[in-house]
């Protein structure tokens, strides 16, 4: 349980908030926020709750439950921070923790999941997603042929 006093919700109230992505702050990225919606577990957007889902559509435009997580929970690093513009390997090294952060955050939130995190570089971006992996599902990548991509950089964390 929180509680806080009135003094430190004066606090909150002033305090600029500095963006460093387009849709979340620096925090929101290194610890999610991850709700589960029609069976699919996505990134809370704190500033636009996403509160229900278009399964139909979804299945449509994606195929499957996992492509939809897969395209839906990404992030670039350039988007974090215009320093990985320039320097795409502290970009990649910052991702590489997130992978870490995100599969601890993913097991405390979700203990009865496996899920698979995945870590692209290519074109000087580094780009990580996830998804839950489902028996019914194939995986958003070939597991088992990750050398079968030539062109980008591919790490795969099954938590």
């Amino acid at each position: 349980m929180q509680r806080k006093n009135n003094k430190f919700n004066e606090i909150l109230k002033k305090k600029k908030r500095h963006k460093f992505h387009e849709q979340s702050e620096l925090i929101n990225i290194v610890w999610p926020s991850f709700v589960e919606i029609d069976g699919c577990v996505l990134i809370q957007n704190e500033e636009n709750p996403i509160k229900k889902l278009n399964m139909d559509f979804i299945l449509e435009q994606f195929g499957d439950r996992t492509g939809f997580e897969a395209a839906e929970n990404h992030v670039h690093m350039i988007d974090v921070s215009k320093f990985f513009e320039k320097h795409p390997y502290e970009g990649l090294r910052f991702a590489m923790k997130l992978v870490n952060i995100w599969a601890v955050k993913l097991k405390l939130d979700f203990p009865d999941y496996k899920f698979v995190i995945i870590l692209s570089f290519q074109d000087d971006d580094s780009i990580i997603r996830f998804h839950r992996m489902r028996e019914n599902e194939q995986p958003w990548v070939e597991i088992d042929n990750l050398d079968g991509y030539k062109d980008e950089g591919i790490l795969v964390e099954i938590v």
